[in-house]
């Protein structure tokens, strides 16, 4: 057969540039046009849009052991954030299950709490589940790329590129499969859930939509109401809502936000009088009537003085939940008059919401109470706040570790929806306590009101049977009370509530909001009260910088209400090993504190935020004097620091078969008895390396005033 000049020139440039290819880079640049295309095809089709839009090449990570950069060849990235990780080689240097690539993947994709891991080929591709951890038995599957393809150099034949392109569209087909699983058992979970927790959202949503047009009419007509609702936002919120008259679209996206938590708080209330009302009738303690609004008032004074003759009448019968049924200031903004006098369906929407809060079982309220509080707030009010749900597991770890005793007191500066105080009364009640007796002896202090009504939702449910309710839910920022301090929160019967003095145990997830970040007046406040403890209580507090997260002033602040001997658990950002200030912390720890373990993961983030987190196990000790820069006597200079990197998701290293409160026993009790480094080489749970707490703290100096950045 003749061939041209051109043909055979063409073949010998094709050659030229298939001996060229030495590594993968090359190769992986010719799955990214591929990838787009077929987003940009999904997205103007018939078809469902696509979830995997693009592919990046050679995105640098650290790996999270030796602190070197490791390359991550491709990644393939949804709209927000990263899906998959894969570890690309030549089909001449290495198998797809080749150990080598399924550690190297492993540890990238873990490294950025990825759910999945591929390596890859080109002559096919696999897929991993990073919970199987570096060395798993087999694939989630195997998809073929290129069949025949033996060795790079053949690469470039049109053939094998164009038999590239399709297998990899494929490809990312199948993975989206298993994204749409994902989802669908989230949404499963969700429909699961007691009660069912979107429709409750949609119901408060609908609702909010009529109360934003009132509340942006009064906005605009009253400056004292305008003025209350910027102070709640910002008490509350730490943002900066501005409700601007003239700016209508923001006017009316911050008075939807402002409606939507008023009107969350209005069914946390109803929450509990149905849950009550449930029990009431099955036991026949006491019988409450069944909840109805006017479903034609147009009024919204109406509707708030019907829901208040509930309130009334559930106090009168069952002679209790006197704080649930008092009404706060966004009841009175969830039904601000109509400056306009206009009609509205207020009565219909209120209705609507009604009848699904009665016709759900309420019960169980640790199951969906979280979620709820997660998702009121958008990401940008969840990310300025600090707001993350952490995970009922990690709470048990906490709750293990920090209650050893029934009548252990204890408190969260930080309560958020309540899980963790949740978690500590039934551990509380496990080890022996009354659930009255348990809901006494635990103290949850919370900013917002939104946020405090779901923990007294979250406790006050949990045991609906029982003879009292009066959960100590402080609504309250935690810099603003003292040991032994009087509170705002007045229970029936014992009164004014003061804040504990000697606390056993302090468990929480504190907000991860900059220090500077706050307002100049809450910066001075905290540094005159640390100041003032420093110079009263001699405790040497951490020289904090302006770059300081609120997280590590929680941490101080806690250790004045410990007694020696008392435990701390906290959830905090992984900045505690890595910052200047985190130095800084781990100092002071070590001057007052006993540090027993910091647990982080490998392979997954403890929740969704958008930095990693670690958990902190630690005692207080006793006094360690006046002796400025000297060591803690009471601290065993051989103490070890346990150094935990779980190698599982924590979901599946606790007991789900053990009643809540005690899933994690077991689990803290096998993390104290390990040996450590070496001995525990081999474990598939986790690595665990022993620091002395000497070699790794610094000590701490004294603190004033001055050493803050004003």
């Amino acid at each position: 057969m003749h061939r041209s000049r051109d043909e055979i020139e063409g073949e010998t440039l094709a050659a030229k540039v298939a001996s060229s290819i030495t590594d993968e880079r090359t190769m992986a640049a010719w799955i990214l046009p591929p990838t787009a295309i077929r987003a940009a095809a999904r997205q103007q089709g018939d078809e469902k849009p696509a979830r995997i839009l693009s592919a990046e090449i050679e995105e640098h990570v650290r790996d999270p052991d030796s602190g070197s950069t490791l390359r991550c060849d491709v990644t393939l990235r949804g709209k927000k954030t990263a899906v998959v990780a894969i570890e690309m080689k030549r089909p001449e240097v290495a198998d797809v299950r080749d150990p080598v690539m399924t550690v190297d993947a492993h540890k990238k994709a873990a490294s950025r709490g990825l759910v999945w891991y591929g390596t890859c080929n080109f002559k096919e591709i696999a897929l991993w589940s990073t919970h199987d951890g570096p060395r798993p038995t087999s694939p989630l599957f195997v998809h073929p790329l290129v069949t025949d393809l033996t060795h790079s150099s053949k690469a470039t034949l049109k053939k094998n590129r164009d038999a590239l392109g399709s297998q990899w569209m494929t490809f990312i087909d199948r993975v989206e499969l298993l994204l749409d699983e994902v989802e669908a058992n989230q949404l499963e979970r969700e429909r699961s859930a007691p009660p069912q927790v979107s429709d409750l959202r949609d119901a408060v949503h609908e609702a909010a939509q009529e109360a934003a047009v009132r509340i942006a009419e009064a906005v605009q007509h009253d400056q004292s109401f305008h003025d209350q609702i910027v102070e709640i936002l910002s008490d509350q919120f730490g943002v900066s809502v501005k409700l601007d008259p003239t700016k209508p679209e923001q006017l009316e996206d911050d008075s939807l936000q402002v409606a939507e938590i008023a009107c969350f708080v209005v069914a946390t209330r109803l929450m509990v009088y149905t849950a009550l009302r449930a029990s009431g009738l099955r036991d026949g303690r006491f019988k409450l009537d069944a909840l109805d609004v006017p479903a034609r008032a147009t009024d919204p004074a109406r509707v708030a003085q019907t829901l208040q003759g509930f309130y009334d009448h559930a106090r009168y019968h069952t002679g209790d939940f006197e704080v649930q049924f008092t009404p706060g200031p966004l009841d009175d903004v969830a039904f601000v008059p109509s400056a306009s006098q206009a009609a509205s369906d207020v009565g219909r929407r209120w209705d609507s919401l009604i009848r699904l809060i009665s016709d759900s079982d309420w019960s169980g309220p640790a199951e969906y109470v979280p979620g709820l509080y997660e998702s009121l707030l958008d990401e940008e009010h969840r990310h300025a706040t600090g707001v993350h749900y952490t995970p009922e597991p990690v709470a048990e770890i906490a709750a293990a570790y920090a209650i050893e005793r029934g009548n252990d007191v204890v408190m969260d500066p930080a309560a958020g929806a309540g899980t963790f105080v949740s978690m500590c009364v039934d551990r509380k009640t496990l080890l022996g306590s009354s659930h009255e007796q348990a809901l006494s002896e635990t103290y949850a202090v919370e900013l917002a009101e939104f946020a405090a009504s779901l923990t007294g939702l979250n406790l006050v449910l949990a045991n609906s049977k029982a003879d009292t309710a009066y959960p100590r839910v402080v609504v309250s920022d935690f810099f603003k009370l003292a040991p032994g301090g009087a509170t705002q929160l007045v229970l029936p019967e014992t009164g004014k509530v003061f804040m504990p003095t000697q606390i056993d145990a302090v468990v929480g997830n504190p907000p991860y909001i900059r220090f500077e970040n706050i307002s100049q007046d809450e910066r001075r406040h905290i540094h005159e009260l640390l100041s003032k403890v420093h110079a009263e209580d001699k405790i040497a507090f951490p020289n904090f910088t302006g770059k300081a997260d609120l997280w590590a002033f929680f941490v101080a602040r806690a250790t004045q209400y410990l007694r020696p001997g008392g435990r701390l658990a906290f959830v905090l950002s992984w900045s505690l090993l890595s910052s200047n200030y985190g130095d800084a912390v781990l100092s002071f720890l070590g001057r007052y504190f006993q540090i027993d373990a910091i647990i982080d993961s490998k392979i997954e983030r403890f929740f969704a935020a958008k930095q990693n987190t670690l958990l902190l196990l630690a005692r207080k000790v006793d006094d360690p004097g006046t002796v400025a820069n000297e060591p803690n006597p009471h601290i065993d200079p051989e103490h070890q620091i346990r150094f935990v990197r779980l190698k599982r998701p924590v979901a599946e290293l606790v007991d789900s078969t053990l009643p809540r409160g005690q899933r994690a026993e077991d689990l803290i009790d096998e993390i104290f008895k390990s040996g450590g480094n070496a001995s525990d080489a081999d474990d598939v749970r986790w690595d665990i390396n022993l620091i002395r707490q000497s070699e790794l703290v610094e000590r701490s100096d004294s603190m004033t005033i001055e050493d803050f950045e004003q």
